[in-house]
């Protein structure tokens, strides 16, 4: 293998790790972002008040995973806790999930922490979880259902359907459910001290409602069993007409958004850092770094994502070093990926917050309807909340829209 091709896989390994942020965790490419984080205060909290809940929400490659997996790492760390990790989708379809999942899960994982149990009673707690979990077949003697007096036998056998397995058409969460969890997790109180579930994953379910209905259902179920809870919200469910179920079904709410690079020296620096601590000197230039981190607007997904994609140009370009020009050959990619799809409403809407940005005073753009939402959960408008709340058009597909608008005017002129 040349050396090239082996520097260039291991460049593109660094940076492919945070598809994967607990792998980036491990590999020591975590970076602390500046100020007080959100991971912090969940962890400080909880260690103060074990069954607390809290809700975090963000745009999706805001970096919500990676401060749970940190706050799970720094809760574990807490003498008398044990943190886990679940990402809700490896259990079920996230757009088909239903009330009393989310319990079923927990009593699930509790039943793994607890299966070298040689104790009758969490024995009989597992196998009943298991069976309301996943469902279970049942041999129901039809001739005692029509006759007390009848004394031959014959069985038919019921399939029942279980939560995870089935879409629940009923809402609220199975009493016996709650109280096998309940009586488990008392077990594994006395063994392992208190538990805290760290749930990922929801923020990918487009339907406030239904998060909702989880969040009122599964949340207090979980909170009755005496276990903490940290959960993400989709983005959508803060500017819903549910907003008032979320402040009053958890103790805790939390809002993690973009970084303002733009804005805030410590934000850029912060991105500067991660470039530092997954490439070595002069692999990538110093020009190409800022283009980078100023096209990725703030968004850690996006940055890593273009990184990659630079590196990949420089690679099939023939050169060394990361230039400027890869970089910019990346973000045209990337940005006319995003675009795909986009209605003439939508479009409309990123031209009007670009031509506002030009006016005295100038326009702020509230989200409002249903296409102002989508642009949000798209990442195609991002929101930025320090020192204030405010919105732009992302960085990467700016100049694509600009050249849009321009493209307009010589044609209405």
């Amino acid at each position: 293998m040349s050396n090239r091709l082996k520097l260039f896989r291991e460049r593109m390994a660094a940076f492919e790790g945070a598809a994967n942020p607990s792998e980036a965790i491990e590999s020591g490419y975590y970076v602390h972002a500046p100020g007080k984080l959100l991971v912090d205060t969940i962890s400080n909290r909880i260690a103060l008040r074990p069954f607390s809940s809290h809700l975090l929400l963000g745009g999706i490659g805001s970096g919500k995973t990676t401060q749970l997996l940190v706050a799970c790492k720094q809760i574990n760390e807490i003498e008398d806790t044990h943190a886990i990790y679940v990402d809700v989708s490896l259990y079920t379809d996230i757009s088909k999930i239903t009330s009393g999942v989310l319990t079923a899960i927990v009593g699930l994982e509790l039943a793994n922490l607890m299966r070298d149990s040689e104790d009758g009673n969490v024995k009989k707690y597992i196998n009943h979880i298991n069976k309301i979990a996943f469902g279970y077949t049942e041999d129901i003697d039809i001739n005692k259902l029509a006759s007390a007096f009848t004394k031959s036998s014959i069985y038919w056998k019921v399939e029942r359907e279980g939560i995870i397995t089935g879409q629940s058409k009923t809402y609220g969460v199975k009493a016996e459910l709650v109280q096998a969890v309940s009586n488990l997790s008392k077990e594994a109180l006395t063994k392992y001290g208190y538990i805290v579930f760290l749930f990922d994953g929801l923020d990918r379910l487009d339907n406030a409602q239904t998060f909702t209905q989880i969040l009122s259902s599964d949340a207090k179920a979980i909170s009755f069993t005496g276990i903490g809870l940290v959960l993400v919200a989709p983005l959508i469910a803060i500017y819903s007409d549910y907003r008032d179920t979320l402040d009053k079904s958890l103790d805790y709410f939390y809002y993690q958004p973009f970084f303002d690079v733009e804005n805030d020296l410590e934000a850029y620096n912060f991105f500067d850092k991660i470039i530092q601590t997954r490439s070595i000197k002069n692999f990538i230039e110093e020009q190409a770094i800022k283009t980078l981190i100023n096209f990725s607007g703030g968004v850690l997904r996006d940055f890593i994502s273009l990184t990659q994609a630079a590196i990949e140009e420089t690679y099939l370009s023939g050169e060394y070093q990361v230039q400027q020009k890869q970089v910019l050959k990346a973000v045209d990619s990337f940005s006319r990926s995003q675009l795909l799809g986009i209605s003439d409403k939508e479009l409309n809407i990123l031209k009007q917050i670009i031509n506002t940005e030009k006016l005295i005073p100038k326009t702020e753009f509230i989200p409002r309807t249903d296409e102002d939402l989508r642009l949000l959960v798209r990442r195609l408008i991002l929101e930025y909340r320090d020192p204030k709340i405010r919105y732009a058009v992302h960085p990467a597909i700016k100049p694509v829209i600009e050249a849009i608008i321009e493209t307009d005017a010589s044609l209405n002129f």
